[in-house]
């Protein structure tokens, strides 16, 4: 006898309650961020709390405490009633799957993966996961381009793609002043670097022989003194998972580390933190895809691309080909890289063009409101 899998069961269960309209769930699994924050936020920005209940389903290690005080916004962590939200949601929109909770939409139900980003690195079925594509309704690309890269790595169809683009990128255009830029820069050039995630020890697994691309203790002090000279800032931002990195901990007179916990204490958001930076420096992480949106320098941190390679992989034979900017392998590079920002020599600004059209269909903001729009969601 064939066993029912949670999934079928869920679905089934589901299929029988009816949907209301009225209830819009945002399912974060341990914790909200990304693509799902910056929609709820809009959403509230924008009133639409005051016609619809928004249900915000968490775990209970993170409550989300500002939101319980704003108008028709409900923070749910109890497992039973996140699945009765799940049942009864018409819209449920998430970024990283949805977990134990997973079931196909019933009925008129949207179920929308907002995903995080565009993938270089080798993702989903092309790493060994298991995905359950059956599970969206629609899930977010931001260019045809990654549309065909998403379904080689997810499963979905043609037809459950969403050519759109990230709601977070909406923060890139904020004109919001950032008390912290203020404080630290003195009209210092801002530099901000954003490597992606390399190894853990805690989840077991290792993307990368390196902890940390291109800085390390014995050229960090030097680095910082050459700084001073060319008048930049440089703030470096650690993947979540990588934020015991020993020589980071150091202090320092032009570099300064800023983790989640320091964001969210300031009240500042990661993508209104990019939007204010005057140049990018990450490896392979999809945040230089969205830098793009800019038209700012971006340098690639590469000294360890091909462990990465062997570890990991990439969604693309040739990522070299979607990296307009320096190439930079070694603490000498990087400071050519710097030098050219400080003296604003600009080489790479046409090959950015043609790389942020191949790969955002969306060069403006209202992310949010284009996904609204489709699944039916109005004032």
């Amino acid at each position: 006898m064939k066993r029912i899998s949670l999934i079928e069961l869920l679905s089934f269960i589901s299929w029988l309650i009816p949907k209301s309209d009225k209830k819009i769930a945002i399912y974060g699994r341990r914790m909200l961020n990304d693509n799902a924050e910056a929609l709820l936020d809009y959403l509230i920005a924008q009133h639409y709390n005051d016609k619809y209940e928004i249900y915000l389903l968490i775990s209970k290690d993170v409550y989300h405490e500002n939101y319980k005080k704003v108008k028709n916004v409900y923070v749910c962590a109890n497992a039973v009633k996140t699945l009765w939200v799940m049942f009864r949601a018409l819209r449920v929109f998430h970024t990283q799957g949805t977990s134990r909770c997973a079931m196909r939409p019933s009925r008129r139900q949207i179920i929308f993966n907002l995903w995080h980003g565009s993938p270089l690195k080798a993702i989903g079925k092309m790493v060994g996961s298991k995905v359950h594509p059956e599970t969206d309704s629609y899930f977010l690309s931001a260019s045809p381009f990654f549309a065909t890269i998403n379904e080689r790595c997810f499963g979905h169809k043609q037809e459950q793609m969403f050519i759109g683009s990230n709601p977070r990128n909406d923060l890139l255009f904020s004109t919001k002043s950032l008390d912290i830029l203020s404080s630290l820069n003195n009209g210092k050039r801002l530099l901000l670097f954003m490597p992606t995630f390399r190894s853990s020890k805690g989840l077991g697994r290792i993307d990368a022989n390196k902890d940390f691309p291109l800085l390390d203790v014995e050229n960090i002090h030097k680095f910082d003194s050459f700084l001073d000279d060319k008048n930049i800032l440089f703030l470096i931002k650690p993947h979540p998972y990588q934020n015991e990195i020993p020589f980071l901990k150091g202090a320092y007179k032009n570099i300064y580390v800023i983790y989640n916990e320091d964001l969210k204490r300031l009240n500042v958001k990661l993508y209104e933190l990019l939007g204010h930076a005057d140049a990018l420096i990450t490896d392979f992480s999809s945040v230089y895809f969205d830098y793009l949106l800019l038209e700012r320098p971006i340098g690639f941190a590469i000294d360890d691309m091909g462990s990465y390679k062997a570890n990991r992989g990439y969604t693309v034979d040739n990522p070299f080909e979607l990296m307009p900017g320096h190439k930079i392998n070694n603490i000498e590079e990087l400071k050519i890289f710097i030098t050219d920002i400080a003296d604003e020599n600009d080489t790479y600004k046409e090959a950015r063009h043609q790389i942020n059209d191949l790969v955002n269909a969306y060069q403006n903001p209202d992310a949010s409101l284009r996904i609204l729009n489709f699944v039916g969601i109005t004032k």
